[in-house]
C-alpha cells in the first residue's frame, strides 16, 4: 500500500470531516515503517496529499492560509473529508492563553492546534513549575491517554519551536534504553544494526586477546536507535565508562544511511561524540556480492551516501542508484573474523585507517539468476 493508501485508510475511520494533516502523516508512517527516516518524506507525504485529492476523498485548503512553508514542498495544516452538508465551522471565540503560550493568539492555528494547547494553556497556568515528568505519564494526565503525546516531536509547533517539551509541557521523552554491552575498557562503542553481525562481532570482540583495546558494542536500529541514543550516557555515568569516539555500522541502503544521518544528528543534539562511520567494515562489506534492491533517485543516494568518506560516499550512491544493497548478511562470520587481526591495534582498523584503497563494488547476480531475497526483509 502507497502512502495514499494508508491516509485513505485512516480517513475512512474519522468521524469527523475535518481531520488534522499530522494524523494523517502518522498514518502513513505507521503503515510503512521506512518513511520516517526517508529524505524524500515530505515530498512522498505532499504527493500523498494531492492523490486524496484526486481520488475525491479529501478536500485540501485553498490558497496558502494555514500551510506548512518551513521547508519543501509546502504541506496542508488538515484535510477535510467530503460531505453532503457543509461542516459546522469551529468556534471563533478567542482564547486566553498564558503568557508562555502567547504565539497561539498570533497565529492562524487548526482546531487540532487548539486541541493540543487546551490541556497545555490549563497546566501552565495552574501548575507554572509543574515537576518534569515523563512524556507518557504527561500525556496521560492532561489527555488521559498515555499515546496521545508519543509523536510530539513530529508535530509542527515542536518543529518549528513555538512548543517545548521541557518549557511547556513540563516533560521529558522516556524513550526504550539503547541495548550496550562493556566488552573491554576502551572508550570507544560500536553501534551495530543488524543482529546477525551484532552476534558476529559480539563473538570478535568479546574473545579479543587484549581486553583493553575493546569497549562498548550496541545494537540498535531505525527510529529506535536515534530515540534511545540519550541514554547512552545514563550507562556510561553509571559504569564510570565514558566514550570519546562513537562508530556505526548499518547497511549501505537508503533506509540504514538516512537512519545514520538522523542518528548522527542525535548524537550532537545530546552531546555525545560526533558519530563516525564504521569505514574499516564499511571497505569490507563493499567487495562483497549485492543484492538487487529498487533503484534509488540519484539526487536521494547521493544525499543518503554524504554521511560516509568521500572514498566510499561515491561508490555507495552509484550502487544504490543501479539498484543493488549491501547488508550486512553479505560479510558473513567468518569473513568478519578474519578482518579484525589480534596482533594489531583494534579501533584503526574499524575505523578504516589502515585500508586506505577504495575497494571496486562486486558486479551484480546474472539477470538470470537474481540474487535471492531476504524473505524477513
Amino acid at each position: 500500500m502507497t502512502a495514499a493508501d494508508h491516509m485513505a485508510a485512516f480517513l475512512a475511520r474519522q468521524p469527523r470531516q475535518r481531520v488534522d494533516f499530522d494524523a494523517l502523516a502518522g498514518a502513513a508512517d505507521a503503515g510503512d515503517s521506512s518513511l520516517a527516516a526517508s529524505p524524500r518524506r515530505r515530498r512522498i507525504l505532499a504527493d500523498a496529499a494531492r492523490t486524496l485529492a484526486h481520488r475525491g476523498l479529501a478536500i485540501l485548503p485553498k490558497g496558502s492560509d494555514g500551510w506548512d512553508y518551513s521547508a519543501h514542498p509546502p504541506l496542508p495544516p488538515l484535510g477535510q473529508t467530503p460531505a453532503c452538508h457543509p461542516a459546522t465551522p469551529p468556534p471563533t471565540h478567542p482564547h486566553a492563553y498564558v503568557e508562555q503560550l502567547r504565539f497561539a493568539t498570533t497565529l492562524r492555528l487548526t482546531a487540532g492546534d487548539h486541541a493540543l494547547l487546551g490541556p497545555v494553556n490549563a497546566l501552565l497556568r495552574e501548575q507554572p513549575d509543574a515537576e518534569i515528568i515523563p512524556l507518557a505519564d504527561r500525556s496521560y494526565e492532561l489527555y488521559g491517554d498515555e499515546k496521545r503525546l508519543k509523536n510530539i516531536e513530529r508535530r509542527h509547533l515542536v518543529t518549528k519551536g513555538l512548543l517545548d517539551l521541557t518549557v511547556h509541557l513540563r516533560a521529558r521523552p522516556t524513550p526504550a534504553p539503547l541495548a550496550m554491552y562493556e566488552l573491554g575498557s576502551a572508550p570507544w562503542m560500536l553501534i551495530v544494526e543488524n543482529t546477525a553481525a551484532f552476534t558476529s562481532l559480539r563473538d570478535v570482540l568479546g574473545t579479543w586477546p587484549d581486553r583493553s583495546q575493546v569497549g562498548w558494542l550496541g545494537f540498535g536500529e531505525g527510529d529506535h536507535l536515534i530515540a534511545s541514543l540519550p541514554t547512552a550516557q545514563t550507562s556510561f555515568r553509571e559504569r564510570d565508562h565514558p566514550v570519546d569516539t562513537l562508530l556505526l555500522y548499518a547497511d549501505l541502503d537508503l533506509k540504514g544511511l538516512c537512519c545514520a544521518q538522523k542518528a548522527s544528528e542525535r548524537a550532537h543534539a545530546v552531546g555525545l561524540p560526533p558519530l563516525q562511520h564504521a569505514a574499516g567494515l564499511y571497505q569490507a562489506l563493499l567487495t562483497r556480492p549485492p543484492r538487487t534492491h529498487p533503484p534509488v533517485a540519484a539526487d536521494d543516494a547521493h544525499a543518503a551516501a554524504t554521511w560516509l568518506p568521500p572514498h566510499l560516499a561515491a561508490p555507495v550512491a552509484q550502487l544504490l542508484t543501479d539498484g543493488l544493497v549491501l547488508r550486512h548478511e553479505a560479510l558473513p562470520f567468518p569473513q568478519l573474523r578474519s578482518l579484525l587481526i589480534p596482533n594489531t591495534p583494534l579501533l584503526p582498523q574499524i575505523r578504516g585507517m589502515t585500508l586506505p584503497t577504495t575497494p571496486a563494488i562486486s558486479q551484480p547476480p546474472p539477470r538470470s539468476a537474481p540474487a535471492p531475497r531476504d524473505p524477513s526483509r
